[in-house]
């Protein structure tokens, strides 16, 4: 445990510091290049345009055989023996009860190796009290519980998750049943029309997360766990989320000047960011924005998005309207 006075010790001397800046640098390159890390980009780079299917089958070859993932934990060891302010030179992803280092990404897959909570699990649990959501990701995912701490999982289904997904269209999700997890044991979740719950876990889960990116469906989607109710949705893409923020941040700026720039993305493939980019467009110039509104109304391939437009064309033109007769 690192206390206050070491560590105010380790920030005022800059030779120790650039020793750990070096330290982390070093791994860094000494992971990249090492045969663990080129034998997973070897395995993936031999697919040639793959299905997720098909790099799901790689992924359960690997995770198959613990070399990797222990030669990883014990590198890793070794560095922090050596240094107590080594911070492994890998993307975090976390949340209340999970927090995971990204060991390896490329076009094809993000692996993560990381650790669940129990404590943190159970405390949500009796905190939040009343429903909870049920996530289905959009993604096909490979989960290994090196050490599943006695988990329960329950299991879950929901209408497939396609480019014509809709909150018309969403119905309920489904209980597909229960498993105990053993340690070693692996589940693979098709996101797209799956999901599951960590009911109860007696100790920490160690966990090897594989997320597959071809096929992917463009949303993540939520459910109530008691009503089984459709609850809302988001973007399983991280650039589709990056042009919505971006889109957002322009309007709340009046930055009338990227008004063509943003509109561009009323092309984008994704239902839901088309429908985002309108509402900004709007809320920046609603004068140029009409004719864009007018031709989503009536030729924009999603339903939601075609009733969307139309309705807020309506009150548009219901407000001119009343404004004239006044």
């Amino acid at each position: 445990m690192i206390v206050g006075d070491e560590l105010q010790h380790w920030i005022a001397d800059r030779a120790a510091q650039r020793r750990t800046e070096q330290a982390v640098k070093a791994f860094g390159e000494a992971w990249d290049r090492g045969p663990v890390h080129r034998a997973i980009g070897a395995a993936f780079s031999a697919l040639d345009a793959p299905e997720a299917e098909d790099v799901a089958a790689v992924v359960a070859n690997l995770f198959a055989d613990d070399f990797w993932a222990d030669a990883l934990v014990e590198t890793l060891a070794e560095a922090l023996r050596e240094d107590r302010y080594f911070e492994p030179p890998f993307r975090h992803i976390g949340s209340d009860v999970h927090n995971g280092l990204v060991v390896y990404e490329d076009a094809h897959v993000s692996i993560a190796a990381g650790v669940t909570r129990a404590a943190q699990l159970a405390a949500k649990k009796q905190v939040s009290g009343g429903p909870r959501s049920i996530a289905f990701s959009g993604q096909l995912t490979l989960f290994k519980f090196v050490k599943s701490g006695g988990a329960r999982l329950s299991f879950w289904e929901c209408p497939p998750i396609t480019e014509a997904f809709s909150a018309a269209s969403a119905g309920r999700c489904v209980r597909a049943g229960t498993r105990e997890i053993a340690d070693g044991g692996l589940i693979v979740v098709d996101g797209r029309r799956q999901g599951f719950v960590i009911e109860h876990a007696a100790a920490n889960l160690v966990v090897l997360q594989a997320t597959v990116k071809p096929g992917r469906a463009p949303l993540a989607v939520e459910y109530d766990s008691e009503t089984r109710a459709y609850v809302g949705c988001s973007a399983a893409d991280d650039s589709a989320s990056r042009i919505q923020m971006i889109s957002t941040l322009l309007r709340k700026l009046d930055c009338a000047a990227a008004f063509p720039a943003i509109a561009v993305f009323l092309d984008h493939p994704n239902f839901f960011v088309r429908w985002h980019v309108m509402k900004e467009l709007l809320g920046l110039d609603a004068e140029a924005a009409l004719p864009h509104l007018g031709k989503m109304a009536a030729r924009d391939p999603h339903p939601e998005a075609r009733r969307a437009a139309r309705a807020a064309l309506d009150r548009i033109e219901s407000g001119e309207a009343a404004r004239r007769a006044a």
